[in-house]
């Protein structure tokens, strides 16, 4: 996540954020119709972030949060054009996740602990819980499914 301030943002590092979320996600999927039409089951899930929804002080990231709303974007595009294939095209858009220390996009405790206030539930997202949204999104029972952006936040976008 880059955070630099609009003014203070350069091309290079805006672009740099572009390539690596959006950019990616067209590379892959679009390496990947010919396979994904193949399939009886095709399902791609991007994991986009809740930054792209709450823009606030605290998490203030201009590049990260333009980047994940184009990825949003690119998987309904995406979304609408492999439907008639059957491939199934959704996001996951996670809140505070707890990471390993030293990890990227770990906190201090201090830190972590201010997260999981900010959050509705009053706690922060285990990597289980992503994993189980994710897992659902690829099952057969999410056929039907297709252009969602899921939430698993613990209501931290609300409001």
């Amino acid at each position: 996540m880059h955070k630099a301030k609009l003014g203070d943002l350069t091309k290079d590092e805006f672009d740099r954020a572009i390539a690596l979320m959006p950019g990616a996600l067209l590379e892959i999927v679009s390496a990947a119709i010919p396979l994904l039409a193949d399939s009886p089951a095709g399902r791609v899930v991007a994991i986009s972030s809740f930054i792209a929804h709450k823009i606030e002080t605290s998490t203030f990231a201009p590049a990260s949060s333009v980047a994940k709303a184009a990825l949003e974007a690119m998987v309904k595009c995406f979304a609408l054009q492999l439907a008639p294939s059957g491939t199934t095209v959704n996001a996951v858009i996670p809140g505070f996740t707890r990471k390993d220390a030293g990890k990227p996009g770990s906190l201090s405790p201090e830190g972590w602990a201010k997260a999981a206030q900010r959050t509705p539930t009053g706690r922060l997202n285990e990597t289980s819980e992503v994993a189980a949204a994710i897992e659902f999104l690829l099952s057969d029972e999410a056929r039907q499914i297709t252009g969602a952006m899921l939430n698993v936040d613990g209501g931290l976008t609300l409001g």
